[in-house]
């Protein structure tokens, strides 16, 4: 878990600071006197500090310097808040010893990506090389909820992993993630360069940042032709994906397209979502014999059950039956989701324990167990 400590002499600026803190999946420690701040992070041990320049008794830039000359603190990530925006101001900032600079009214996706950056850059020899899962969520069956899914699995894996989690949306008939999530679409997959000139830097200025800290790559707005985003860029973006962050989810269009197989053979574990009718349960057996009898190399798949309508058509019994298969996980209807679509915070990031948030914040953390069984070294 990351600590942020926060210090600002405006106790309404920062609990704003803590709320962003607080959805963005980082533990915020709040400090409105500069004089107690360095007792607070010798005894917190924060991976970031984030100061208002600002400040009576002990200007920002004091306090950066104090820390900066402390043996014990000197390596410590400090991004530093100010009301004033001029160049002059950034390389006084900088001078006394801050590794970033924000102007006020900070905007909470810069927040996020700041901070995360500074973590990032402290432990990434840590995670170098060190490979993320990668996570599909499937089905050939249209309405079965799958979008709903992605977004609530790539939050509830963003909290509890504190890390790196990229939402993908492969959808080429226009995208529903970023209405999920209420996202400004300024950057789509449609936007990135050539396979060719794609690496991190590149593909990271097209991924849009969400509240929670988690990066999104969404899809073009006006639909694309149905072979679109290729085999080959879809490749690319999950070996970077997969280099650069913990966990990639995909939400995957119902349509068998070049990029759909990429990413099913790409993904660590495939979630086939079905829900409890008989179209949905005759397409999922039709779909699972189909990629049985293919070339497609599928390296794990589980079936998720997900009720989306109020009253169920078929028992989870009779549609484990017609799938020959036992569900993973099941999910009840949740009237909750309405109400979270349109205020673009997935169920999973709310105190809400309804069965939606239950059972995705629990696959997250098997999921998350997983990835960090997979990354411990192992025994002589």
């Amino acid at each position: 878990m990351a600590k942020v400590l926060v210090v600002d002499d405006d106790t309404q600026l920062l609990r704003m600071v803590g709320m962003i803190l607080e959805r963005g999946s980082h533990l915020p420690i709040l400090e409105s006197d500069p004089l107690h701040a360095l007792k607070r992070i010798r005894d917190e041990q924060p991976g970031v500090v984030v100061l208002d320049v600002m400040m009576p008794d002990l200007s920002g830039h004091e306090l950066c310097a104090q820390i900066r000359a402390s043996e014990e603190l000197a390596q410590l990530p400090v991004l530093m808040l100010t009301a004033r925006s001029q160049s002059v101001d950034r390389e006084e900032a900088l001078s006394s010893g801050a590794d970033a600079f924000l102007s006020k009214p900070v905007l909470p996706a810069d927040l996020m990506e700041t901070i995360d950056r500074l973590l990032s850059s402290m432990h990434a020899p840590e995670n170098e090389g060190a490979g993320g899962l990668v996570i599909s969520l499937f089905s050939l069956r249209g309405g079965v909820g799958r979008t709903t899914l992605a977004a609530n699995l790539a939050a509830a894996l963003r909290r509890t992993s504190r890390q790196e989690v990229c939402l993908i949306d492969l959808s080429p008939s226009g995208g529903q993630v970023v209405m999920h999530l209420r996202l400004k679409t300024r950057s789509t997959w449609g936007d990135l360069p050539s396979v060719n000139q794609l690496d991190w830097p590149a593909l990271k200025e097209h991924l849009l940042m969400h509240q929670s800290g988690m990066r999104v790559l969404a899809a073009p707005r006006q639909p694309q032709l149905p072979n679109a985003p290729s085999a080959e860029l879809t490749t690319a973006v999950l070996a970077l994906t997969r280099r650069m962050a913990r966990f990639t989810v995909i939400d995957l269009p119902a349509v068998m397209s070049p990029a759909v197989r990429v990413a099913l053979e790409q993904s660590d574990v495939v979630l086939h979502v079905v829900t409890p009718e008989v179209v949905s349960v005759q397409i999922a057996r039709h779909t699972t014999q189909a990629v049985l009898s293919s070339e497609l190399q599928v390296k794990q798949k589980v079936y998720v059950l997900n009720q989306v309508a109020p009253e169920a058509q078929l028992s989870s019994g009779a549609v484990e039956n017609g799938l020959r298969a036992q569900m993973a996980f099941q999910i009840g209807y949740d009237p909750n989701q309405s109400r979270a679509l349109g205020q673009g915070v997935p169920l999973s990031l709310t105190p809400a324990s309804s069965t939606l948030p239950s059972v995705t914040r629990r696959l997250a953390q098997v999921l998350w167990q997983r990835a960090v069984a997979t990354s411990e070294p192992a025994a002589p």
